[in-house]
């Protein structure tokens, strides 16, 4: 018999060991203190299935988070660290644990779910992909570029942190975090342990302050005995986890990564909103994709999050664009100075708002633009 149930205090370094077995089975394992936010102390909102003895054989991570997009706030939950024991698998624990996470977000005043994954076991219940992030590859050729010699180029030192917590903590869409939270987030090293590389941060500084921050996942070094670094340094990829601050300063550090740790390459995801940095990156001449954002979404309450995104006709019927809910059928409709656009469902709502080439009639007034997020697979991962 497994009773489901949400996961107690003492019970996190059981959740932690178990992420361990399931994450971690060729290395370190490092989950217990990577997701800090999931298995250190305080309240928890993860759910667990236990056998008749106690132990936690199936674990789904939950996390409140607040997501800062222009002048509004999304009450939101991040899912991750999802795994069951082998020898519990297959008895669908993991979608009755996601059933009551959903509902437990529901009941919070949540109205959405980022998830850190995209398996059927999401979207088969609503889960969907979203978002737009540019994606550019920058080489050794472009680290040829000579520095302009307005910032030094160095690593992070201690005294750096109000600053950086400042630069990280002001794009037009950010995870909400404290200093003290920016501070774990930085020592937890996630997105590193899941490359399985190693976290280094850059700051460009003046003698006025910190220019700009860029956090970086990097191969090991080949000093370093317990990871030894392939000798072929043609193979030697890194990737930016996070970058804020002046764009032309951060370009800058892009390029003395690539030079300072040897990279072949280095991968960096802008999100769409961020046309300064944007332009700094399509600069540099470097070849670029289009992805969507970091793992799947599932909005659990349409509404609130109408609402929250700022665009509630009820409260805000003066905006030049709103929207109205028709709570009988579900469905929305989307006002603009010159039309108006029914939305039929969830998955219409989440094209709308969060993708910037979505081919929604909606989508191409001009009056309407689409609600910016962070990229959720940065310093803030679950």
């Amino acid at each position: 018999m497994v009773n489901i149930r949400r996961v107690h205090i003492d019970e996190l370094p059981m959740a932690a060991e178990l992420a361990n077995q399931v994450f971690c089975e060729t290395g370190e394992p490092y989950m217990g203190t990577a997701f800090p936010t999931l298995f250190r102390p305080g309240i928890t909102h993860s759910y667990g299935a236990f056998d008749d003895t106690g132990r936690l054989v199936s674990f789904m991570g939950l996390v409140p988070v607040s997501i800062a997009s222009g002048s509004e706030k999304i009450s939101a939950f991040s899912i991750g660290a999802v795994c069951t024991h082998p020898h519990y698998r297959g008895q669908r624990l993991a979608g009755q644990l996601l059933e009551r996470c959903r509902q437990h977000a529901i009941d919070a005043g949540a109205s959405v779910i980022f998830i850190s994954g995209d398996r059927s076991l999401y979207t088969r219940v609503g889960s969907q992909f979203f978002g737009r992030i540019h994606q550019f590859e920058l080489t050794r050729e472009h680290a040829h570029i000579e520095p302009s010699g307005l910032w030094e180029l160095r690593e992070l030192e201690l005294r750096d942190l109000f600053a950086v917590y400042a630069h990280l903590q002001h794009p037009t869409a950010h995870v909400e975090m404290s200093i003290g939270e920016i501070q774990q987030m930085l020592g937890a090293e996630a997105m590193a342990h899941v490359n399985q590389q190693q976290q280094k941060v850059l700051v460009a500084a003046t003698s006025n302050g910190i220019a700009g921050v860029a956090i970086l996942s990097v191969p090991h070094s080949s000093q370093d005995d317990q990871h030894p670094s392939e000798q072929d340094t043609t193979s030697r990829t890194g990737s930016i986890i996070e970058c804020a601050g002046r764009p032309d300063a951060v370009g800058e550090l892009w390029l003395e990564a690539i030079r300072r740790f040897e990279l072949s390459s280095l991968t960096i995801t802008i999100p769409w909103q961020d046309e300064p940095m944007l332009a700094v990156a399509q600069a540099t001449g470097a070849s670029s994709t289009t992805i969507r954002n970091g793992g799947t979404v599932m909005i659990v309450n349409g509404g609130a999050l109408v609402a929250q995104t700022g665009l509630l006709g009820d409260t805000n019927d003066w905006a030049p664009v709103h929207m109205t809910i028709d709570h009988e059928d579900g469905s929305y409709t989307v006002h603009t100075p010159t039309d108006e656009y029914k939305l039929t469902n969830d998955a219409e709502l989440c094209s709308l708002l969060f993708d910037p080439e979505s081919n929604l009639p909606a989508a191409q007034d001009a009056a309407f633009t689409a609600v910016p997020l962070p990229y959720m697979y940065g310093l803030y991962f679950i």
